[in-house]
């Protein structure tokens, strides 16, 4: 029994990297309660008074974003570094939203990165572009690749039951499609793979999709 429990904590372990950072701004004064994200997925890492973190990055993770209320996000590719630093400049200052409001980040192709975007201050601008749930996914949700067929995969993922597309989970409920969600009523979507998909047991071992309609 002791054998399996060490077996265990070392599988856990493995394919995981510990990332040490720091993060400052532009006057190299230390950035504290900014949030880490492995690529879209919040670590629930935050930086001490002193900008320092400390997270565990697991295995195909690509992008490391920080983001401060009142700095606003900063993104770096991930290489397997052990340490990293951010450094805000002054004009990122101008990036930043409302504070104590939800932040969603989405890849923006036209900035090459991944931009945060206010999830309660989300205008009807940002969704009239869109003429179907999955052209919705396609342009705003970052680690996810829509085929022209409409199937969906989520990037860095690995199914044990060889099931390409995702669970769907719509308002807290487990649906088999998504063909009918009007993309001016999404109020949000998120990706969820790894330990955060396993909530799901099996169903969500490729990866699940949640989204949240305005009610």
């Amino acid at each position: 029994m002791l054998l399996t429990i060490c077996l265990s904590f070392a599988l856990f372990g493995y394919g995981q990297n510990k990332l040490i950072g720091k993060v400052l701004d532009f006057n190299n004064k230390p950035v504290a309660k900014a949030k880490i994200y492995l690529d879209s997925i919040y670590s629930k890492v935050v930086t001490n008074k002193n900008g320092d973190f400390e997270v565990l990055i697991p295995a195909k993770v690509s992008t490391i974003n920080v983001y401060s209320d009142e700095y606003g996000l900063l993104s770096s590719k991930f290489n397997n570094e052990d340490k990293m630093s951010f450094v805000y400049l002054e004009t990122d200052k101008s990036k930043k939203t409302k504070k104590g409001n939800d932040v969603s980040l989405v890849y923006s192709k036209s900035e090459d990165k991944y931009v945060a975007k206010s999830k309660s201050n989300s205008t009807t601008n940002d969704k009239t572009n869109y003429n179907t749930i999955y052209d919705m996914i396609r342009g705003r949700v970052a680690g996810v690749t829509v085929s022209r067929d409409n199937r969906i995969t989520i990037q860095g993922v690995s199914s044990i039951n060889f099931i390409s597309e995702p669970l769907f989970v719509l308002d807290g409920v487990i649906v088999s499609n998504i063909d009918y969600i009007i993309p001016n009523n999404v109020k949000s979507i998120r990706v969820l793979k790894g330990a955060e998909a396993s909530y799901y047991g099996s169903q969500g071992s490729s990866g699940v999709i949640v989204i949240t309609t305005i009610k």
